[in-house]
């Protein structure tokens, strides 16, 4: 079987889009519906020449962005890391607005995240949750700094050709909301075991 491995930098939305990535918004209760990933220069990325980052609008609600990976066979044993950090700081957690992003895998080669803000579509299968109790508080809380996270794939009887996806999911979030800030995602790598 052929190698999968492959490295995106998402230095910018652009970028992503021309290599296969898609992005979908399914946000409820915030004013605008245009807004999801997009490029930032707030701080420096983790590697290469940039980064994305998601966020909210105005109003309350549930926040559900969506980063879609292109077509891949996924294994038993094949890894996703990445490297993410909130815009929150975590040093004074009385003005910290919980983040929460969320790894999910599809085991059909298609972007159908379902048609609401709580709805995963296909990608039933979560492989990393982090902040999922929204903590504004450490350990728990999502990192202020680079940080790497890991998801493996398991539990397939074959190989099958998927997509896996990063949900920005925060409820009660938006500016009348107590949760959400933004998070920023950088250097994105599926790594097969026949790498």
């Amino acid at each position: 079987m052929a190698d999968q491995t492959k490295t995106f930098e998402f230095d910018n939305v652009a970028t992503a889009t021309a290599a296969g990535w898609t992005f979908k918004n399914l946000s409820e209760g915030q004013t605008s519906s245009s807004y999801g990933f997009d490029n930032d220069n707030s701080f420096a990325p983790y590697s290469g020449a940039g980064y994305i980052f998601a966020s909210f609008e105005a109003g309350e609600g549930i926040l559900s962005v969506w980063a879609i990976s292109p077509s891949v066979t996924l294994q038993n044993g094949d890894k996703i890391t990445f490297y993410t950090r909130t815009y929150n700081d975590n040093s004074d957690p009385a003005n910290v607005y919980p983040d929460r992003l969320q790894l999910r895998l599809s085991l059909a080669d298609k972007d159908s995240v379902g048609t609401n803000a709580e709805s995963v579509g296909l990608f039933k299968t979560g492989l990393v949750d982090i902040n999922p109790d929204l903590s504004p508080t450490l350990p728990n809380a999502y990192p202020d700094s680079w940080t790497k996270f890991e998801g493996t794939v398991s539990g397939l009887n074959k190989p099958t050709k998927g997509r896996y996806a990063f949900r920005y999911f925060v409820e009660d979030g938006g500016s009348a909301g107590s949760n959400s800030l933004a998070i920023a995602l950088d250097k994105v790598t599926y790594t097969s075991v026949n790498h």
